[in-house]
C-alpha cells in the first residue's frame, strides 16, 4: 500500500501554457454544449411560435363558424316560429272543420227526422 499524503502538501499547479490549455478546453466544452442547448432552445423557440400562431388562426376559424352558427340558429328559430304559428293556424281551421262538420250532422238528422214526421 502507499503511505498516506499529509495534507499540508498543496497539490502540484500546472504551468502557465498547460493552465491556459485546460483553461482553453473547458472554454471550448462550454462554447459547445451553450451552441447545442442554443439549437435546442431555438428549435423548440420556433416550434411553439409555429404552434402559437396555427392555435389563433384555428381561434379565428372558430369565432367565424361560431357567428355562422348564431345566425343560422336565429333563422331557425325564426322559422320555427313562423311554421308553429301556422300549426296553430291549420289546428284552427281544422277545429272549424269539424265544428261545421258537427252542424252539419245536426242539420242532417235534423232535415232526416223532419222527413220522417212528414210521412
Amino acid at each position: 500500500m502507499f503511505p498516506p499524503m499529509p495534507s499540508s502538501i498543496p497539490p502540484p499547479q500546472p504551468s502557465p501554457a498547460t493552465q491556459r490549455q485546460i483553461d482553453e478546453a473547458r472554454n471550448a466544452v462550454v462554447a459547445s454544449i451553450g451552441n447545442m442547448l442554443d439549437r435546442e432552445l431555438h428549435g423548440r423557440g420556433e416550434l411553439l411560435h409555429a404552434n402559437n400562431a396555427a392555435i389563433e388562426k384555428q381561434e379565428r376559424e372558430l369565432a367565424r363558424t361560431l357567428d355562422g352558427f348564431r345566425k343560422d340558429n336565429d333563422k331557425l328559430a325564426k322559422l320555427a316560429a313562423e311554421h308553429t304559428k301556422k300549426i296553430k293556424e291549420v289546428g284552427n281551421v281544422q277545429n272549424w272543420a269539424e265544428m261545421l262538420e258537427r252542424e252539419f250532422l245536426i242539420v242532417e238528422e235534423t232535415l232526416r227526422l223532419w222527413e220522417l214526421e212528414r210521412e
